[in-house]
């Protein structure tokens, strides 16, 4: 025991050091050059969650490579090549295909339909006002796309779009709000607000779970740590007072001190005794490694640099970092590098004031 535990503190140690001495830059490296070689997706189960990962592997990462352009001005360039070609990848067949085989149609093919496909669709069009956010222009399919979500979304009777055939996952949902506020801060304009508005306040109203006061994960299921500190993150392009109080509550229910000043985040609440799936990843003594990722977020964007420190003390831990110029988790799959790189660098992303419309990409 006592060898264990100095190798746990030998590890903590040089993971103050490691966040002292940036490496942001070096992790996004390695997260571009597997998502431009296609190297992808990297310890993936399989479908769908094989093309899930593909999918979110992409969004994280234009996310931080949009926090590091917003946080680092003069990188601006490069990282809005970065962002630029990524986007043009999640159009791409192969990144559609997941969602297409459980629709049996398009979503790309099928914007006029009724059917949800808010999986791919979320991602899509958040990705697409990150991107013009950091100024590559507005995409010939960012309206498109959001005319889509909005109409269905309003037509929804209960706000929510459903992921697959009669699936539909609250997470997924939010990401897709956040996607149409983005494309409506970049424009200048308030076009999808009403729709905004309406799933807020039903979100508010019937979606938070009366025992922990997060937004559940489904309609008739708990609230779960990775679910929480996911929407979260994602609540902060939409309404900030609502984020900080989902952080809140995510800290206050499933928050875990850990010894040598670590912090980390249970998947469920601490008298539930429930294991882990693929989207808490694999749980120790409850503790969520999705979770505790997607929390990085809240301490990150509210600059609780305290907290910040403490949750990626067991990011270091189990992960492992490794590399100089690539620098990556040795025990983490690539969608793990790319969300806890977007969540550790989450800041708050300004309106674009000079949008160029449009330029297709």
């Amino acid at each position: 025991m006592k060898v264990l535990l100095a190798v746990v503190a030998a590890k903590v140690v040089a993971c103050g050091f490691g966040l002292r001495a940036s490496d942001e830059g070096a992790r996004l490296g390695y997260l571009a050059s597997r998502l431009d070689e296609g190297s992808l997706p990297g310890l993936a189960p399989g479908p769908p969650f094989d093309g899930e990962w593909l999918l979110v592997e992409h969004s994280f990462s234009i996310a931080a490579a949009t926090n590091l352009a917003f946080r680092h001005p003069d990188q601006a360039p490069l990282r809005r090549a970065e962002v630029k070609r990524w986007v043009a990848s999640m159009l791409k067949d192969d990144v559609r295909a997941f969602d297409r085989s459980k629709w049996r149609e398009d979503a790309l093919t099928s914007l006029d339909g009724p059917h949800g496909h808010v999986g791919y669709l979320g991602h899509l069009a958040w990705a697409l006002g990150a991107s013009c956010l950091i100024g590559n222009g507005e995409h010939a399919l960012a309206q498109p796309v959001a005319r889509a979500l909005r109409r269905r979304f309003d037509a929804s009777p209960t706000a929510l779009l459903e992921t697959y055939p009669a699936e539909t996952y609250v997470p997924d949902n939010v990401v897709a709000i956040a996607g149409l506020s983005l494309l409506d801060r970049c424009r200048g304009e308030s076009t999808s607000r009403k729709t905004i508005t309406r799933f807020l306040d039903v979100m508010r109203r019937e979606r938070l779970d009366p025992k922990t006061g997060v937004l559940v994960f489904a309609p008739g299921q708990p609230g779960r740590g990775s679910g929480a500190g996911w929407m979260a993150y994602f609540l902060t392009f939409i309404d900030e007072d609502f984020a900080r109080a989902q952080s809140s509550a995510l800290f206050r229910e499933f928050g875990v001190e850990l010894p040598f000043g670590g912090f980390a985040i249970r998947e469920w609440p601490r008298d539930v005794d429930r294991g882990g799936d693929v989207d808490s990843g694999p749980l120790v003594f409850g503790l969520s490694p999705a979770a505790t990722g997607f929390a990085l977020a809240s301490a990150a964007y509210f600059s609780n640099d305290e907290r910040l420190q403490q949750l990626l003390v067991p990011a270091e831990v189990i992960g492992t970092s490794i590399g100089l110029t690539q620098r990556r988790y040795l025990l983490a799959p690539l969608v793990g590098d790319a969300i806890v790189l977007a969540t550790r660098t989450a800041t708050p992303w300004p309106a674009n004031e000079h949008v160029s419309l449009p330029n297709g990409l």
